[in-house]
């Protein structure tokens, strides 16, 4: 196997793609929020945003994007490339990420009505 180190270098180097940082945000740079109105709509402590923000490695667990993810009212398009970036998908293979994908996809964005979705379903709420 041939396999060239600068090869890898330019492989990485042209197919890497935005961190979960990065497009997060971006993504609320590009809404004009303030951090503390996501942060406070999606319903996440202060202290764990802060070390989202801080700390550029830091992935933060499945819920949390999720939260994001409506927080920022995100499309599908959108959401799923939030999630991609922290290493996660909507599977439809699992009634909890189709119940997700739902509300994204009928733009329900209000935490409220997400979590009459979620309840219904019996599944852990926001």
């Amino acid at each position: 196997m041939d396999i060239s180190i600068s090869e890898a270098d330019a492989y990485l180097r042209y197919n890497r793609d935005l961190s979960f940082n990065e497009r997060l945000f971006l993504l609320i740079d590009r809404t004009g929020q303030r951090d503390s109105d996501v942060y406070k709509k999606a319903h996440i402590d202060r202290r764990l945003f802060s070390k989202i923000r801080s700390n550029k490695k830091y992935i933060p667990c499945k819920k949390t994007v999720v939260a994001l993810c409506l927080a920022l009212e995100l499309d599908r398009e959108e959401a799923d490339a939030l999630l991609s970036s922290a290493g996660y998908s909507l599977s439809r293979a699992d009634d909890y990420d189709l119940a997700i994908a739902f509300c994204i996809d009928k733009k329900v964005f209000d935490f409220f009505e997400v979590n009459e979705v979620m309840a219904h379903f019996g599944f852990e709420t926001f």
